[in-house]
């Protein structure tokens, strides 16, 4: 009964299905060559015929391939590739900037609107919300000025700035004649510069009126404009630095604005100076990473420790600060022996030591050395000696020549610790580097100019060995061009442009030989044997004469 009952129940059950796999077929095209059932296919079956060889494993080396085939495949896999990198457009529109709802033209009936708006910017309301309603002003330039009357945050203030952007943008867009679209960084740079130069010049001309008296006489109480041009410089000056760090302006034309406004300093004007190297400082690092900046920077730096240091550098003031006379040594920008630094804690005795007690001088002396040596660590190819033809900012010479003592000298904030002797130790090793490389462009790489010296002998014998096995045929061997051939050249007596004898000395000869037998930069299993019997003949030669 219970064998009836389990046959019953297994008769009823559902067969278990397994889960099918993929096809056991080659993906199929939809025309193919498969399919065509012609009457020879039918007969023999596809055969497969490879386009370049008669089987599977033979060379195309001998056949002749057609160039515009090659061409017009290559050009159709690079078609594909382009088809199949490229997204496929959704459908979805670029969300339109609505110009009337989110936007309002500043007139002057709408001031009270303003500064509600400008408030609440400056405050903590949400940007989701002050997008809904974002004031455009006629002039860029005017968008500056209230944000810095609100103290916004920088970080609020780009926001704002990229709205008008993008309003700015969209009206470009709506309009029937296009025009060339300009790199809104490169606008911006100019805007913001531009209105920065403007604050600076009202600066400058109260600095002009009272020119520098020394280090005891302050500077009277600065007009109301002079102080919101002041307020107006500082709160900017933030702004552009996170727009650079942003990415909102050219990188390489604001440094270069900033530099030129360092160039514009009269020698005397100390009190402008203080107030734009903090600016300058917190450029370092990016002005490093020019050589062309870095060298017209190094430039100013040099002329202006210069003037420091000279006798009437201080203008009317010179009197009342008489420990800043100097006698500088004269002489080269780097000397060869650097000054040694003292054991204790105390600055080294430089000729800037009397300007660490002036509360005026102080801070452009530490600025200037801090940045000078800044781009001789960084950037020393910027104090390279240099000779220019055509250029005018790049004179002859080196930067270096305008300082009387080496960068290594100069004074260091934090006192004569072991931190600031491994920099000094660093600046002098980058030092003797410059030296080198600077000799080396003033001879032109060429020993033309101490050619009746040994080493322009020396450079000479080694190149023209090196040109003489370059030129050799090793595959061939006749009467000009044997081994003995070869040895003649490289080991026969020369002679100078001017009739002297070459040095007889083999030593850099011998040595260039090895190296040329083994290095990587030729090729050849012939050189090492070529080399022996060369080295052999000589050393016969030598033990025989």
């Amino acid at each position: 009964m219970m064998a009836a009952f389990g046959i019953l129940s297994y008769e009823h059950r559902p067969l278990k299905r397994l889960r099918l796999g993929p096809p056991d077929v080659y993906p199929q095209d939809p025309k193919q060559k498969e399919d065509e059932l012609t009457a020879l296919n039918v007969k023999q079956g596809f055969n497969n015929q490879p386009a370049v060889s008669g089987d599977e494993h033979g060379s195309a080396r001998n056949v002749n391939f057609n160039p515009s085939k090659i061409s017009s495949n290559f050009s159709s896999i690079i078609a594909e590739k382009l088809r199949c990198n490229t997204f496929a457009d959704t459908g979805k529109r670029k969300p339109l900037v609505n110009q009337k709802d989110n936007f309002w033209l500043v007139t002057a009936r709408s001031q009270s609107s303003i500064n509600n708006w400008f408030t609440d910017l400056a405050g903590t309301k949400p940007l989701t919300q002050l997008a809904k309603k974002v004031p455009i002003f006629s002039k860029k330039e005017e968008v500056f000025g209230f944000l810095a009357k609100y103290s916004v945050p920088v970080m609020r203030s780009a926001w704002m700035i990229k709205m008008t952007c993008a309003y700015h943008a969209a009206i470009t867009e709506n309009k029937v004649k296009k025009r060339h679209v300009i790199d809104p960084c490169i606008e911006w740079t100019q805007i913001i510069t531009k209105y920065l130069l403007e604050q600076l010049q009202k600066i400058a001309e109260f600095y002009r009126q009272f020119p520098s008296q020394g280090c005891s006489s302050p500077l009277p109480a600065m007009p109301a404009d002079v102080e919101a041009a002041m307020k107006q410089w500082e709160y900017n000056e933030k702004l552009a630095m996170f727009m650079f760090q942003d990415g909102m302006l050219d990188r390489h034309e604001f440094l270069t604005w900033v530099l030129e406004c360092f160039e514009k300093v009269r020698p005397g004007e100390d009190e402008l100076l203080r107030l734009l190297l903090p600016l300058l400082l917190q450029y370092s690092g990016e002005f490093v990473q020019s050589a062309y900046l870095s060298r017209r920077l190094a430039y100013f730096c040099t002329r202006r420790l210069n003037l420091l240091l000279s006798d009437g550098s201080l203008g009317p003031g010179a009197g009342g600060h008489a420990a800043h006379g100097i006698l500088t040594q004269q002489g080269n920008a780097l000397p060869t022996t650097p000054t040694s630094q003292p054991a204790g804690g105390n600055q080294s005795q430089t000729p800037f030591t009397d300007f660490y007690v002036c509360p005026q001088h102080r801070p452009l002396v530490f600025g200037l050395s801090c940045m000078l040596q800044s781009i001789v660590l960084c950037c020393p190819s910027a104090l390279v000696w240099h000779y220019s033809l055509t250029d005018s900012r790049n004179k002859t010479g080196s930067p270096l020549d305008l300082l009387p003592i080496a960068p290594s000298s100069l004074p260091m904030p934090g006192g004569n610790t072991v931190f600031t002797q491994q920099v000094r130790a660093k600046l002098r090793e980058i030092e003797e580097q410059v030296k080198e490389r600077g000799q080396a462009v003033e001879f032109r790489w060429s020993f033309d100019k101490c050619q009746e010296t040994t080493a322009g002998f020396t450079i000479g014998r080694v190149l023209h060995t090196l040109e003489v096995l370059d030129n050799h045929s090793f595959e061939k061997s006749d009467f000009n061009n044997s081994l003995d051939s070869l040895y003649n050249r490289i080991f026969g007596s020369g002679q100078s442009k001017d009739g002297h004898e070459m040095s007889p000395d083999d030593d850099a000869v011998v040595t260039l030989l090895c190296e040329w037998a083994v290095c990587c930069k030729r090729s050849g299993r012939h050189r090492a044997m070529v080399v022996a019997k060369l080295l052999e003949k000589r050393q016969a030669e030598i033990e025989a004469e």
